[in-house]
């Protein structure tokens, strides 16, 4: 392949000038009633889908300044922008109202000056959000290189699943476990499906063949049966009903899909990225399979992985020789950056996922660990850093994370805390729980009122206990 270069699809140094006035821009889209934070009856939404806590009090001390990167993916910055982002993008979706009393509902957020607004502030977020997903590995390689990247994308997918469920089952956490699993891929399926069929339906894809063309609603198990094991686990209400649970970087992929399909000129990426997306939901569908058995039925031989895998390479090598044939070596770089795009955030969302999931399934470790922090705190550093609330019954905090590890003490009062749909942690006077750096989680005040604080800790004391906890025991 001829030596190509191109600009990055998204860079953040070209908009970054424009921060002071964006900035008031984004606090003025936030500000729209359906955008405000959640109240205590809303941590699962009635499939509403006009009503999406951004929770924006964070938005006047969020500065939109240094981008995310590979390591702030799960942090605040992360979250609230990849929220924003699929408000945006969902403005162009229409979603009829229920009955009359939502119309006037519908109207206003439909209205001109939300649109208008977001337009606006579209392009600094996603260059912000995405920025960092600039490699231009596999856009040098081919297609070759572009058939090698699904292999290796599609078991990465699979160990990932497999090693999952298998810490879930260790940690008594599988149902709950796949709950938070199908939020994150089930109930976002239609919004990462959406950008790519639009997209067809307006000739991006006008160089490849129709049936050789992604499909993100192909693999392993059909809408239907997943729909089922979905409902089976509580799942069953339509988007974003869970809202609240989807965590920065499902909300990115879905984004990512979004941004490369809103531009005609990142067509050929938005065709990279969509065999991506494919790829993972096939692994998924192949490993959700093979872990429950017993809720997914009828499935087909798990043979048929390798037939489907291969039939996803050979489109995507007949897509890749008819833009190259058809649009020239320029439009075949881009296929691969878009390509090579979605494969890290791809990795750096099963990182995510993992995280989340590992402190949610080992909730009563990070108890006795918050003890043992808070211990140490009394003995060495009283005086460490803290925020202290006191909130007064039903006060609700929007799922959040943190850019740092903190401990939730209560010193006088109660609350429920949760990070997943069903979970109501109670935490009572002089009870506590550790919360990792970006890790995704809410409360709700149930006492006449509720002090807490929260001490900030440092890296090396939460390093200290994960390499104890890893080390082998001692025989007796």
């Amino acid at each position: 392949m001829e030596k190509i270069n191109l600009a990055p699809l998204f860079d953040f140094a070209r908009h970054k000038p424009q921060r002071d006035e964006v900035l008031p821009l984004i606090r003025q889209f936030a500000s729209h009633d359906a955008f405000r934070s959640a109240v205590v009856d809303e941590l699962e939404l009635d499939e509403d889908f006009y009503r999406r806590p951004l929770r924006p009090e964070d938005l006047d001390f969020l500065k939109f300044q240094k981008a995310i990167t590979a390591e702030t993916v799960s942090r605040l910055p992360s979250l609230a922008t990849n929220r924003l982002l699929l408000c945006i993008n969902e403005l162009s979706v229409p979603r009829m109202p229920r009955d009359a009393a939502e119309f006037e509902r519908f109207e206003q957020f439909y209205a001109d000056g939300n649109q208008v607004a977001a337009q606006r502030i579209r392009p600094y977020l996603e260059s912000y959000a995405f920025s960092y997903l600039a490699d231009d590995t596999y856009a040098q390689q081919g297609p070759t290189g572009h058939a090698a990247a699904v292999d290796a994308l599609f078991e990465a997918q699979l160990t990932h699943w497999k090693d999952l469920f298998a810490m879930l089952l260790r940690n008594d956490y599988l149902e709950d476990g796949l709950r938070f699993i199908l939020i994150q891929q089930w109930a976002l399926a239609a919004s990462r499906r959406l950008p790519v069929e639009r997209a067809a339906a307006s000739g991006y894809f006008a160089s490849v063949a129709p049936a050789d063309r992604p499909s993100l609603g192909s693999g392993v198990l059909d809408d239907a049966l997943l729909g089922q094991v979905a409902a089976m686990l509580g799942v069953d209400r339509k988007p974003h009903s869970y809202w609240q649970f989807y965590l920065p970087t499902s909300l990115a992929k879905t984004n990512l899909l979004h941004a490369l399909g809103s531009r005609p000129d990142h067509a050929f990426a938005l065709l990279g990225a969509s065999f991506v997306a494919e790829t993972e939901w096939l692994a998924f569908g192949l490993a959700l399979a093979q872990a429950c058995p017993h809720w997914v039925r009828n499935s087909g031989p798990a043979a048929d992985a390798a037939q489907l895998l291969a039939d996803v390479k050979a489109r995507l090598r007949r897509s890749a020789d008819a833009v190259q044939q058809h649009n020239g070596a320029a439009a075949l770089y881009r296929l691969g950056q878009g390509l090579g795009m979605a494969v890290r955030l791809a990795e750096r969302a099963r990182w995510d996922l993992g995280e989340q999931l590992r402190w949610l399934s080992a909730i009563p470790r990070y108890c006795q660990w918050a003890r043992e922090i808070e211990k140490r705190i009394q003995a060495e550093c009283p005086g460490i850093d803290r925020e202290t609330f006191v909130e007064p019954r039903e006060m609700c905090s929007t799922t959040h994370v943190h850019s740092d590890h903190r401990l939730v003490v209560i010193e006088e009062g109660d609350m429920l805390f949760w990070g997943n749909l069903g979970m109501k942690l109670p935490l009572a006077t002089g009870e506590m729980v550790l919360i990792p750096d970006g890790r995704l989680h809410g409360s709700t005040v149930v006492s006449q009122e509720c002090t807490y604080h929260q001490p900030i800790i440092p890296d090396e004391w939460i390093n200290e206990l994960l390499t104890a906890a890893e080390r082998p025991a001692v025989p007796a």
